[in-house]
This record gives C-alpha cells, structure tokens and sequence, in this order.
C-alpha cells in the first residue's frame, strides 16, 4: 500500500457519494487473497467458511461461488436463522457449542419456517463434553428428532473440548448407541500455533502435537466404529492464521484433517498481521470524513498547559477531528496518523494527529485497517465493493431476524441439569 492508493480509494469514494464513514472491501485484493487459500486447499481439503469473520449474505455468495463451496461455520443463534433463511442450500457446522436453551429455541423456530434448510443433514452441532452430549441426547430422544453431532477436540489451545481420552470414548459409546446423535466429524482449532515462541518449541512442534493429537481421536473413533468411518466425517481444523501450514502436510500426502476452516485471511484485518500470511493483502479498510482541521488543538480550559505538552511532543500540532471514530482499529493513511490523547475517544468525532504536511484536508478521508472482521463489519451497516477503482456494489451485513426467533420454552431439569427458565431471548449485542 502506499499514498497513491489511498488517494485513488479517497477520489472513488466522492466519486462514489459517499459521505458517511464506510467499509470497503477491495475486490481484485480479496480475489488475489481467494487465490492464495484455493491452492492450499485444491491440495485435497475442503473449504468452510467461517461467516461470523465475513457478516455479508452477499459477500458469502460472491465467496462461495469462487471457490466452489457451499459450506459454511456459524456461531451465533441469529445469524445461524439469518443464513438459513438466506443461504438455505448451505451446510453448516457451529463454531462453538450451543446452550441447551438455544438448541431448543432453534428447534421452536424451525417448527414454523418454510425454509428447505434440512437440519438432520445440513447442520452439525458441536458438543464440547460429555454433559453436554447427554443433554442433547435427552432433547433430541425427548423430541424425535435426529441431531448430527461433531466433537470438539482440544488439540493445544486449552479453550475446552475433549481433552481426556476417557471421557471421549465415553460420548463415542454414547453416539454408537443413541438413536437420535449421529457423529458427523471432529473440530480441532490450533490458533495458538502461530503464537508459540522459539523457546517453547515454536509453531513447527506446536503444530505436530496439534496434528497428533487429532490423529489419536481418529484412531479412538475407528476402534469404536470402524476404520471405513473416517473418510465419511468432516474433521474440521485450521484457521486464518494456521491454513498454510496444511499445504506440506498434504504435498507430503500425510493430511490428518480433510476440512480447513477460514474467512478472515481473505480479508486481512492487522489482527492477522503474522508470517503465515504474509503473501495476503489487507482488503478492508474504512473510509472516515476529515470534519475540521484544526492548528495547534488545545485542552479545553489549559492553553498554557497544552503548549508545555506541545513542547515536549505530547500535544500534536495539527489535528483533524473525523466523522466517528473509536473503532477497533488503526490509522493507516495519511502516514503517521495516530489517535491523540488530548480529548480522549469519541465515537462522534474523534481527534487524530497528522503531520503538518500531510496533503489530507477537509472532506477528504482518513483510512484506518480494523483490528478484526466480525465485530467491526457489523457496525457499518454495509460493505462498499471497490472493483477496478470504483465503487460499484453496497454489500450488506448480517441482520437479525429478531421477529422470527421465538421464545424458548421451559425444559425440563433432567435437560437442563439446573433449574428451568423462560423467555429466554437473543440480545442484539452478543456476537
């Protein structure tokens, strides 16, 4: 990235009317990124895409098309309904564990959809331990209903999931029995394997341990039911910062999982600023109008205290005051643009110091690269598509079919295994 692409974006966007501060998702950048994951994943492995990273039905489709997949990870009991209802041919795997009173509230919603979304084939839960394989075992007995369920397994991040081999053959008896929990795969995540220093043994060791581990679950999985099971489930791992490292692996024809899971390397906020990802381009930015350009901004009531500051360097000498601001992330242009401290944050008009010559002036915009994807997309309503240096489509983000979600009703304490509640509703603020 340098000046002239920013001033490019900065003219697109006038061009373009917008007014407002913006996300822009840079097309031929998040192709170039889509091309970099397809040839680690042509290599033998499935793709699914984890939509919480990239909240935009638009934006899936456009994705799913390019790289011929029509699966996807969901986390979130709204956005699970809302990509249900908009993507109703997708596969799905949970992310991440659901309560009971969730599971429950999903089955309640179903009940009334018209979607041709078929859950017994299409989703998979995840289930993180054997209390909660047996509470899912209850409902889905309780409501004659087939769940397909896939384990998580800790394999080195330590954030839960089946750890002790004990209890893992445990929950696989449990599935061979149960006529209502079918085992449908295995996820193992392995974030931490790009984090681990050279003193501990580095990613390299990190990431055999993790393949290790992974693999001894399998072999617990083929003892308990047969060697020609495994090539049937999804064994999910990876991430954004881990997926090129399964490229070896699989030139080496020594795979363990068959299924990489990602979406924010596609778009590269500085949270995935790391080794692995080095030949992936930053492909999200947002656009904030420059409001006032201010010399020599001062602290309220303390001239004479800012002009000390200012001398030695800790008040800036020109500030520029933008529409909103207090975003997960960081200043990318003009260069050296940073968050002045004078006033503090503020999510209407917030302060940031430039250079005094920096060619930025009123109305035009100040670039900032988020920190992460799933939260900061959310807050803008829509993702500008720049294509060939204009901007051509308003892509929006996930919505929350609130209306169609409905109360859960009270379960009972086998269940539950605590005390019952009701109205139990989703809050628009959880992600």
């Amino acid at each position: 990235m340098n000046d002239l692409y920013f001033q490019s974006l900065d003219n697109s966007l006038k061009q373009a009317g917008i007014h407002y501060p913006s996300l822009i998702i840079d097309k031929q950048r998040l192709d170039q990124n889509i091309d970099h994951l397809l040839q680690v994943t042509n290599q033998g492995y499935q793709l699914r895409i984890v939509a919480k990273s990239l909240p935009s039905v638009p934006m899936l489709r456009y994705i799913m098309r390019r790289t011929g997949t029509n699966r996807l990870m969901s986390f979130h009991l709204p956005f699970l309904i809302h990509l249900i209802q908009e993507i109703p041919e997708a596969d799905v795997l949970l992310g991440k564990p659901m309560p009971i009173s969730a599971v429950q509230a999903f089955y309640n919603w179903k009940q009334t959809s018209l979607s041709s979304f078929n859950d017994s084939q299409q989703l998979q839960w995840l289930v993180d331990s054997l209390e909660r394989l047996q509470e899912y075992q209850n409902f889905a007995q309780r409501q004659q209903i087939t769940m397909q369920i896939n384990l998580e397994i800790n394999i080195g991040l330590n954030r839960g999931g089946f750890s002790d081999e004990s209890e893992f053959d445990q929950a696989l008896a449990l599935l061979k029995k149960s006529r209502h929990l079918k085992l449908s795969g295995l996820m193992g995540y392995e974030a931490h394997i790009t984090k681990i220093p050279g003193f501990l043994g580095g990613h390299r060791k990190a990431f055999k341990q993790a393949m290790t581990t992974y693999q001894q679950r399998i072999q617990q999985i083929e003892a308990v039911f047969g060697e020609e099971t495994t090539s049937q489930l999804c064994l999910n791992g990876a991430g954004s910062s881990t997926y090129p490292l399964y490229e070896q692996a699989a030139r080496q024809k020594t795979p363990v999982i068959n299924e990489i899971a990602t979406a924010s390397a596609l778009v590269k906020p500085t949270d995935f600023d790391v080794f692995t990802l080095q030949h992936h381009a930053p492909a999200c930015f947002i656009a904030a109008p420059i409001l006032k350009d201010i010399d020599a901004p001062e602290i309220p009531m303390a001239s004479g205290l800012t002009k000390l500051l200012r001398l030695f360097g800790k008040a800036p000498k020109r500030g520029v005051f933008i529409y909103g601001g207090n975003w997960l992330a960081s200043p990318c242009y003009p260069d050296e643009a940073k968050h002045s401290e004078l006033l503090g944050h503020s999510s209407n008009q917030e302060l940031y110091q430039v250079p005094l010559n920096s060619p930025v002036k009123r109305d035009d915009f100040l670039f900032f690269r988020p920190s992460q994807s799933e939260a900061v997309f959310l807050q803008f309503g829509e993702l500008l598509l720049l294509d060939e240096g204009k901007i051509k489509q308003h892509w929006p983000v996930f919505q929350y079919p609130i209306d169609s979600l409905p109360e859960a009703v009270p379960l009972s304490q086998s269940e539950t295994g605590s005390q019952s509640r009701t109205n139990i509703k989703p809050s628009q603020k959880i992600l």
